[in-house]
Protein backbone atom coordinates (compact mmCIF):
# COMPACT_ATOMS: atom_id res chain seq x y z
CA UNK A 1 0.00 0.00 0.00
CA UNK A 2 0.90 3.54 -0.09
CA UNK A 3 0.55 5.93 2.07
CA UNK A 4 0.94 10.13 1.33
CA UNK A 5 1.25 12.16 4.42
CA UNK A 6 0.55 15.78 3.99
CA UNK A 7 2.01 19.15 5.58
CA UNK A 8 0.15 22.34 5.99
CA UNK A 9 0.98 25.75 7.61
CA UNK A 10 1.82 29.53 6.95
CA UNK A 11 6.14 29.27 7.06
CA UNK A 12 7.52 31.87 9.84
CA UNK A 13 9.59 33.27 6.62
CA UNK A 14 7.90 35.45 4.80
CA UNK A 15 10.92 36.55 2.64
CA UNK A 16 10.12 33.42 0.26
CA UNK A 17 14.04 32.77 -0.39
CA UNK A 18 15.00 32.43 3.16
CA UNK A 19 11.68 30.01 3.41
CA UNK A 20 13.45 27.65 1.00
CA UNK A 21 16.63 28.03 2.06
CA UNK A 22 14.87 27.06 5.71
CA UNK A 23 12.93 23.96 3.88
CA UNK A 24 15.90 22.63 2.14
CA UNK A 25 18.02 22.10 4.90
CA UNK A 26 15.23 20.41 6.57
CA UNK A 27 14.90 18.29 3.57
CA UNK A 28 18.45 17.82 4.00
CA UNK A 29 18.90 16.54 6.95
CA UNK A 30 15.30 14.61 7.54
CA UNK A 31 15.81 12.63 3.74
CA UNK A 32 19.02 10.38 4.96
CA UNK A 33 16.57 9.40 8.02
CA UNK A 34 13.39 9.00 6.25
CA UNK A 35 14.16 7.24 3.34
CA UNK A 36 15.92 4.03 4.37
CA UNK A 37 12.46 3.93 6.22
CA UNK A 38 10.61 4.00 3.36
CA UNK A 39 10.06 7.76 2.36
CA UNK A 40 10.14 7.35 -1.38
CA UNK A 41 9.54 11.08 -2.05
CA UNK A 42 8.79 14.59 -1.44
CA UNK A 43 7.22 17.96 -2.62
CA UNK A 44 6.56 21.65 -1.19
CA UNK A 45 4.08 23.28 -2.89
CA UNK A 46 2.89 27.16 -1.70
CA UNK A 47 -0.73 28.61 -2.33
CA UNK A 48 -1.05 30.54 -5.65
CA UNK A 49 -2.34 33.41 -4.07
CA UNK A 50 -0.72 33.75 -0.06
CA UNK A 51 2.73 32.10 -0.80
CA UNK A 52 3.02 31.67 3.02
CA UNK A 53 0.93 28.99 2.89
CA UNK A 54 2.56 25.64 2.38
CA UNK A 55 2.06 22.33 1.62
CA UNK A 56 4.38 19.48 1.56
CA UNK A 57 3.55 15.34 0.20
CA UNK A 58 5.59 12.68 0.92
CA UNK A 59 5.35 9.47 0.18
CA UNK A 60 5.68 6.55 2.02
CA UNK A 61 5.66 2.78 1.74
CA UNK A 62 4.93 1.58 5.56
CA UNK A 63 2.48 3.58 7.59
CA UNK A 64 4.70 2.05 10.97
CA UNK A 65 7.57 4.25 9.39
CA UNK A 66 5.56 7.63 8.75
CA UNK A 67 4.52 6.85 12.76
CA UNK A 68 8.21 5.97 13.72
CA UNK A 69 9.39 8.84 11.50
CA UNK A 70 6.82 11.78 12.72
CA UNK A 71 6.91 10.63 16.07
CA UNK A 72 10.85 10.92 16.58
CA UNK A 73 11.36 14.49 18.38
CA UNK A 74 13.73 15.20 16.24
CA UNK A 75 11.74 15.37 13.14
CA UNK A 76 9.35 17.96 14.95
CA UNK A 77 12.07 19.82 15.86
CA UNK A 78 13.93 20.20 12.06
CA UNK A 79 10.07 20.74 11.04
CA UNK A 80 8.64 22.81 13.94
CA UNK A 81 11.19 26.19 12.92
CA UNK A 82 9.67 26.16 9.55
CA UNK A 83 6.04 27.26 10.63
CA UNK A 84 3.99 30.10 12.37
CA UNK A 85 2.51 27.51 14.47
CA UNK A 86 2.26 23.77 14.01
CA UNK A 87 1.66 22.59 10.99
CA UNK A 88 -1.22 20.39 10.37
CA UNK A 89 0.41 16.96 9.33
CA UNK A 90 -2.17 13.87 7.94
CA UNK A 91 -1.68 10.85 6.57
CA UNK A 92 -3.85 9.34 3.25
CA UNK A 93 -3.83 5.91 2.18
CA UNK A 94 -3.83 4.92 -1.80
CA UNK A 95 -7.64 4.09 -2.30
CA UNK A 96 -6.78 2.12 -5.87
CA UNK A 97 -9.90 3.94 -7.45
CA UNK A 98 -9.78 4.85 -11.53
CA UNK A 99 -7.36 7.81 -11.82
CA UNK A 100 -5.76 9.46 -15.09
Amino acid sequence: MKYVVTVRGRLKHRNEQEARAAHDAVVDKLSPIGRPMGSTGHRAYLNAQDRSQFMATDYWDSLEAIQKFMSDPQTAAEIGPLFEEPPEVTVWVEADWKGY
